[in-house]
């Protein structure tokens, strides 16, 4: 009668690329169980050869000890697919966040790519815009440095769903009474516009219609550009209803060129 053949943990250790300590843990755990030799040493027969495929194969699709275990003990067609169903599920449950970042990504790639078709910058329009959420925080800024820091705080409070890198959606009211000074430069608010299924927000933009302007380059633009706005709005009959907004379509975040800066201005108005 042909003899068995029996294998040594090093040759195991060899075959199956892992250290002598994972199979001893597997043992332990009973999920192999090597005969011993009179010296004491371990040895491996083609049955633990076989469990040591299952083992190794089910641990690189990230299932638990205790769930190889289980199967390795109560083996049949009906568990073998239950078993695949249960790491199915938890792969959608990972793919899922990266199929939405990945939708988000390509919104803003695209709203990025429309604003460099624009070939008519700081061109005024009335236009209609639907109700928007936002989430900001309460502080005068004049300086860009400050703005950002603003930004950076408001980020703070949401990191997994706020991003200042490549971000379209953020922006800034301008202050009530420097506004009525003439002076568009002083800041209050920075916010982030969010999605409309957002369960945190402070406000709601309600819909409405806007003076809207979009340029590009550096922010010293945007003081005489609110000035043709204001003059704009007067002519055409309309007054102000509201603060106006500085919306940093593309910024230092997304680009070090300044003239690459893309800003859009939203002046809420009514007849």
């Amino acid at each position: 009668m042909k003899k068995k053949r029996e294998y040594r943990i090093g040759e195991i250790s060899k075959l199956y690329n892992i250290g002598s300590d994972s199979i001893r843990y597997y043992e332990e755990k009973g999920l192999i169980s090597p005969k011993r030799k009179a010296n004491g040493y371990r040895v491996y027969s083609l049955e633990d050869i076989w469990r040591l495929n299952v083992i190794k194969d089910l641990r690189k699709l990230n299932f638990s000890v205790k769930q190889i275990k289980a199967y390795l003990e109560d083996r049949n067609i009906n568990t073998t697919i239950e078993l695949m169903e249960k790491e199915i599920d938890l792969i959608e449950k990972e793919i899922m966040p990266l199929v939405l970042s990945k939708k988000d990504l390509e919104k803003k790639v695209k709203v990025l790519k429309d604003f460099q078709k624009i070939n008519d910058y700081e061109r005024i329009k009335i236009e209609k815009i639907a109700a928007r959420k936002i989430i900001f925080i309460e502080e005068s800024m004049s300086k860009e440095e400050e703005v950002d820091l603003a930004f950076r705080k408001l980020e703070a409070r949401n990191d997994s769903k706020l991003f200042l890198f490549a971000n379209k959606d953020m922006g800034v009211f301008i202050e009530e009474e420097s506004m009525k000074k003439g002076d568009y430069t002083i800041y209050e608010n920075a916010f982030f516009f969010v999605d409309d299924d957002e369960k945190k927000y402070n406000m709601i933009l309600p819909e409405g219609s806007f003076a809207t302007l979009v340029y590009k380059g550096g922010y010293e633009k945007s003081q005489p550009l609110f000035e043709k706005m204001i003059e704009f709005i007067k002519k055409e009959g309309y007054t102000i209803n509201g603060n106006p907004m500085e919306i940093y379509r593309l910024d230092i975040h997304g680009t070090a060129e300044k003239e690459e800066f893309i800003t859009e201005i939203q002046i809420p108005v009514k007849k």
